[in-house]
């Protein structure tokens, strides 16, 4: 399991898996590193690998209190808890959200079906939304509106995420 944070500072969309990484974080750096790892241990002892990059898994019981939660599972326990939606940056960020059914149904037919590759594959569906976007629907969803605190922008958040899902569906 990686992660899109290796695309880091990589301004363009969709991220393509042939991009060259630009991680911005100790978190980002071993991603790489451990789907480097796999893919070299796979080409080298013909160990079956695949390395698949998640972008912004969210679902249910995902924790949401410590410092580095999930957007959405943030947003949720702030709303039920009477707090405003912590929002680091202005909000406009974009992310490509991944619910967790989908990411579970796509490991467990990789698995089944001996699924390899010797490059990473983003498993993702290619959605952008922005967190003011997220913010509103769950507005809608609980009927009422809802207080955002902004917070500054943490280090190492990329701006706008978004994957190219050709491998994936290919």
């Amino acid at each position: 399991a990686s992660s899109s944070s290796v695309y880091g500072a990589n301004p363009e969309l969709p991220k393509r898996e042939t991009m060259m990484p630009r991680p911005r974080s100790p978190y980002a750096v071993s991603k790489l590193a451990t789907e480097s790892y796999a893919i070299a241990w796979g080409l080298t002892y013909e160990l079956p690998t695949i390395a698949f990059r998640f972008f912004n898994v969210y679902g249910p019981l995902q924790a949401a209190g410590h410092a580095y939660a999930a957007v959405i599972p943030a947003f949720v326990d702030a709303a039920l808890g009477g707090r405003p939606l912590p929002i680091h940056g202005d909000g406009l960020q974009t992310r490509d959200f991944t619910f967790v059914d989908s990411v579970t149904a796509i490991l467990a037919r990789s698995a089944t079906q001996r699924v390899t590759s010797d490059m990473p594959v983003n498993l993702a569906f290619g959605s952008r939304r922005t967190l003011l976007d997220v913010a509103g629907e769950l507005e809608s969803v609980l009927g009422r509106d809802l207080a955002v605190e902004h917070l500054p922008s943490r280090v190492g958040d990329v701006r706008d995420s978004q994957a190219d899902n050709q491998r994936l569906l290919g």
